[in-house]
This record gives C-alpha cells, sequence and structure tokens, in this order.
C-alpha cells in the first residue's frame, strides 16, 4: 500500500458506537493479541505470531474490530492489500480473510448481527470509489458467503475449479526442461512477470513480482514450497516458473508466473514433478481462467467445481464500472491459506 493511503487508513482512529454495547474500530498491530485470541476460539486452532505477522507484513491495517464496550474483541473482517494489472493499469484491490465471529455472537443474522456491522464497516469505509480500495474479493467459506449475499453485502464474481491431471513420467525434451530452484531467481520471475502481463492483459491478474514472490513462497513461517523453473535447452531463456506444495495424497499446483503460451509445458512440468513424488497433480483456478489450462493439456485431464466461491463486493452505486467482475486471474496460491 502506498503511503498516502496507508496514512488515510490509520487516520481513522474514531471508535463507532453501535445500539448495543458493541463498538466498531480501525483494527491496528496493537490488536493483534485480541485478534489471535478470537482466531483460536473461531476456528479451533491457534495461528501463531510469526504467521500472523507474515500475512498482514504489507499494512498496520489490519481491517474493522468488533468489540464489547469492554474492549473484548467479538468480530473481525480483515484486509490484505493486493495490487492488480488490468490492460496496463493498475487497481489497488483487497483480499478479505480472517472474517470472525465469536461463537456466543452469532445468534442474529440480520443487519443487527455482528458479522454485518463489522462486515459493513469494512466496506463502506475502504472500499469503492473514492476510498482506499477499488474493489474487495475473498475465498470464504460457504457459511459466510450465504450469509455476505443474504444482507447484501457480497456478490458472486466466480468460482474456483479443481483441475486435476494424471501424475507423467518424465521424458527428455528436446527444446526444454524443468528443474527445482532453490536460489535466488528474483530477476527471472520479474523478466516472466512483465511478459505474464502481456499475455493476460483483459484479466484482472494479482501482482506476481519478485517481491511478492519471495513473501508469498519463501517467507512464509512453517510452510515448504518448491519452484520449478522451465527454460529453453539450448539458450536457458526462462519460459515459466511454478510453485509446487507437496500434501499427503497430492501434489498441489499453486502459482504460475509466465505466458499463456507455455501453459502446455508448464503442465507437462508439473505432472512430471508429481510423478517424482509418487502422487496426482491438482490446481485451484478461477473459473475465468480454468479452461485455458483445460485446453492447454486436456490428456488424462478432469475438472470440477469446488465450495469456495469467490465474493466481491456490492456496490450501491448502478453507475460504476466494475471491469474485475468474473475476470479474476486466480490461483490456490492466491488465497492465504493454501
Amino acid at each position: 500500500m502506498d503511503a498516502c493511503r496507508h496514512l488515510e487508513l490509520l487516520k481513522m482512529d474514531g471508535t463507532t458506537r453501535l445500539f448495543s454495547d458493541w463498538q466498531l474500530h480501525v483494527a491496528k498491530p496493537v490488536h493483534d493479541a485480541q485478534l489471535r485470541n478470537l482466531f483460536l476460539q473461531v476456528f479451533g486452532h491457534p495461528i501463531s505470531e510469526d504467521e500472523w505477522n507474515w500475512k498482514y507484513a504489507h499494512t498496520e491495517f489490519r481491517g474493522s474490530l468488533l468489540t464489547k464496550e469492554s474492549g473484548e474483541a467479538i468480530g473481525f473482517f480483515g484486509g490484505m492489500p493486493r495490487l492488480f494489472t488490468y490492460q496496463g493499469q493498475i487497481f489497488h484491490g483487497i483480499q478479505n480473510g480472517d472474517v470472525m465471529v465469536r461463537p456466543s455472537e452469532r445468534g442474529v443474522f440480520s443487519k443487527k448481527g455482528a458479522f454485518y456491522q463489522v462486515s459493513s464497516h469494512f466496506i463502506k469505509n475502504f472500499i469503492g470509489p473514492g476510498s482506499a480500495y477499488a474493489f474487495g474479493f475473498g475465498f470464504p467459506n460457504q457459511r459466510a458467503f450465504q450469509l455476505g449475499i443474504q444482507l447484501k453485502l457480497y456478490q458472486k464474481s466466480g468460482q474456483l475449479q479443481e483441475l486435476s491431471w494424471d501424475q507423467k513420467e518424465s521424458k527428455w525434451h528436446w527444446s526444454w526442461h524443468w528443474s527445482p530452484v532453490n536460489e535466488n531467481i528474483e530477476s527471472t520471475v520479474d523478466t516472466l512477470w512483465k511478459q505474464m502481463q502481456r499475455s493476460w492483459f483483459d484479466y484482472f491478474l494479482p501482482v506476481r513480482d519478485s517481491n511478492y514472490f519471495t513473501w508469498r513462497y519463501q517467507k512464509r513461517p512453517s510452510t515448504k514450497y518448491q519452484v520449478l523453473l522451465i527454460r529453453q535447452r539450448i539458450t536457458g531463456k526462462p519460459l515459466a516458473v511454478l510453485c509446487m506444495r507437496i500434501h499427503e495424497t497430492y501434489c498441489h499446483w499453486v502459482d504460475y508466473v509466465g505466458g499463456h503460451t507455455h501453459l502446455g509445458i508448464a503442465i507437462q512440468a508439473a505432472r512430471e514433478f508429481s510423478h517424482t513424488q509418487g502422487k496426482p497433480l491438482r490446481a485451484l483456478l478461477s473459473d475465468a481462467i480454468a479452461g485455458h489450462f483445460l485446453s492447454a493439456q486436456p490428456e488424462q485431464a478432469s475438472i470440477k467445481p469446488t465450495d469456495i466461491l469467490i465474493p466481491t463486493n456490492i456496490s450501491n452505486n448502478p453507475d460504476e464500472v466494475r471491469p474485475w467482475f468474473h475476470r479474476f486471474w486466480l490461483m490456490g496460491g492466491d488465497s492465504d491459506f493454501m
């Protein structure tokens, strides 16, 4: 987030008092311990301080916080800034996550309820024309998504599809080869990112430069990823970078940096890598791009919708132009939890 946007959000220090003993706040690092405790109450498992700090590393603005008058946290609507490119322009988006309401406060599913109060506070204050962010998006569970639709906070802007391929034995390719890499490839990622923007010009594409890639896949605490680099065999020219996460029963292809024209060999490389692990290959992709991946190498491929829907915030302005609608270019790695 740029300095001006940061300052605008942090200046919003006022507390909003509601009709009950609830209060709304702009959440900041001083609230982190409360928020991690709320996370434990809501999701039934802890989130470490390192993981929390990694997730919100790019902003001191955490989101909207709902507390009792005593200061006890009962609801939160988090936001992680993401830059997008679309047709050569930069858009400031925000990925909403860690949306949580303490179980004891979940009984009211109307606009008087905790979920609506904390969610609408975020959306009304920080998203839309003239606000810090042009749009919000996320990967909520079904319950939160349906409640957001019911309360006219969200509208569907896509759905993650699961693509699966059988593993494939590695073979020699005369024009290209892939290899796992552990060294610094920042300049390679930046070169491929520039190519990717041109190749996927008409999609809302989250920035995948070296700064993002390093933070997302090399600095995340307690989670290991394997980066693959595809090169031309003779010249050594980089063609694509893939990021994989190995699970117990499958290999998850979580991210891709490269052009549309190299999807076929990227899928081939991913399948060959999964063969080295003895596991099938899976990828989660927004429906706007899933067909491109499927057609690039349809051999032994299957596709099915997941229950992960992609909402964006509802606009109350009928004249607002919303070009991101159904144009999100997203993979599993664009979430904060895969």
